[in-house]
């Protein structure tokens, strides 16, 4: 049996072996180098219990017996491979699960506080143990996305964006648990799917089934603002009283050919938008300005983007999801495909302290636990909603979650090693 020589490392301080070639078995997998690792940490001290490890080879996790990896990477086996281990992660369990009385399109979490937008017309304040706090009603029709925006105190500003065509502004005092519907947002003529607060919350950007971006103003006030209405438009009649003041854009971004299906804020001057037009487009959010533009070949749903690795990923209705560095001048170099799902891919997420890890959602009913490190296959398939799922999201200590046609939003237990924090 043919052996190799390999050289162990890695960054966390508890598992340290001697920094020296060992002779190895060449069919080695991931169970077996995980043995000889234990045997040696149970060399230098007696007490060890047995951890189970993963390993990497010039940056891609091992998911096949050495010498094939070695032969696939072509890597040299003449050499002595370094082989770098972190402690592997275990699968993420179902905790908690939360019920809308209908499908829920969106979840934006933060240490405190789950939000959740729904079909049933209203979004919900979870806490992260998944109490419900509040239920945030006042759209006339569908609401597709719901986004924190600001958090001072006990006072917490949020979005919700609706099919209704309109945005609201709301602010949230926590110890009262009153909340009050501060602007109406008008001026899309169309579904509003798409809502994201810039880094400082003090302007968002809406995207819209109308194909335009706007950008508002996200600092309340007391004063309303005069709507434009188009000379030949006939005034529809309103049924309700409007909540909120009246709120117009500061700005319009047009270009997109299609619908805007999500936007986010890559830094507090520039926005991303992916549309159903088949491009993921960068604007400049001081001038209006449309600076790159990246080109698929399929309706994007979803992006994400990571300032840890500084990559958007994106999820499309050919069942991918794509990386893409956004600061590239060809725009349609892919620089990773991760393919697995089969429907729509609906949601991606990047983990918020982890550069290698995503969560991804799709219309297969799954949601995916991913590293860019072993891109052939994700690390686990999470497979708890019965129905479609529409959106994923991550809180800062390691929660993941999922929402979908089930009405059930999902909370997940997960740990990350140690090693991978603010790596």
């Amino acid at each position: 049996m043919s052996q190799l020589q390999a050289r162990f490392f890695t960054e966390d301080k508890r598992y340290v072996v001697d920094d020296v070639p060992f002779s190895i078995p060449a069919a080695s997998d991931v169970q077996d180098l995980s043995n000889v690792i234990n045997k040696l940490l149970e060399a230098k001290n007696a007490s060890h219990s047995k951890v189970d490890f993963d390993f990497l080879v010039k940056g891609q996790f091992l998911r096949t017996p050495l010498s094939t990896h070695m032969d696939t990477e072509g890597i040299s086996t003449e050499d002595v491979v370094e082989i770098e281990y972190v402690e592997r992660i275990t699968a993420p369990e179902p905790e908690e699960c939360m019920m809308h009385d209908d499908w829920i399109s969106s979840i934006d979490a933060d240490s405190e506080w789950i939000l959740t937008g729904s079909y049933d017309k209203t979004a919900r304040i979870w806490s992260v143990e998944g109490k419900p706090v509040m239920t945030v009603a006042g759209h006339t029709d569908v609401v597709k996305d719901a986004t924190w925006v600001k958090r001072e105190g006990l006072t917490s500003l949020l979005l919700t964006a609706s099919l209704d065509q309109t945005i609201l502004l709301w602010e949230w005092n926590s110890e009262r648990n009153k909340v009050k519907a501060r602007h109406c947002c008008r001026g899309h003529t169309g579904s509003v799917d798409t809502v994201a607060a810039d880094p400082t919350g003090s302007k968002f950007c809406s995207g819209s089934w109308d194909k335009m971006l706007k950008i508002w103003s996200a600092v309340p006030t007391d004063e309303a603002d005069q709507v434009e209405e188009e000379a030949d438009r006939p005034r529809k009649k309103q049924k309700t009283q409007q909540l909120g003041l009246t709120r117009t854009p500061l700005m319009t971004l047009s270009g997109h050919n299609e619908a805007v299906s999500s936007v986010l804020w890559c830094d507090s001057e520039e926005v991303c938008s992916a549309s159903w037009d088949h491009t993921i487009r960068l604007w400049d959010a001081e001038t209006g300005e449309m600076k790159t533009t990246l080109t698929g070949s399929k309706v994007f749903n979803c992006i994400s983007y990571s300032p840890l690795c500084r990559r958007l990923a994106s999820g499309s209705s050919d069942r991918h999801v794509r990386l893409w560095d956004p600061r590239t001048k060809d725009g349609s170099l892919v620089l990773l495909a991760l393919t697995s799902h089969t429907g729509w891919v609906t949601a991606v997420k990047w983990a918020p302290t982890h550069e290698h890890q995503l969560v991804s959602g799709s219309l297969d009913n799954l949601v995916k636990l991913w590293d860019t490190r072993s891109c052939k296959a994700p690390l686990y398939d999470l497979a708890a909603h019965e129905d479609k799922v529409f959106c994923v999201d991550w809180t800062e200590s390691g929660l993941m979650l999922s929402g979908g046609a089930d009405n059930k939003l999902y909370t997940y237990k997960y740990s990350a090693s140690q090693t991978d924090v603010g790596a």
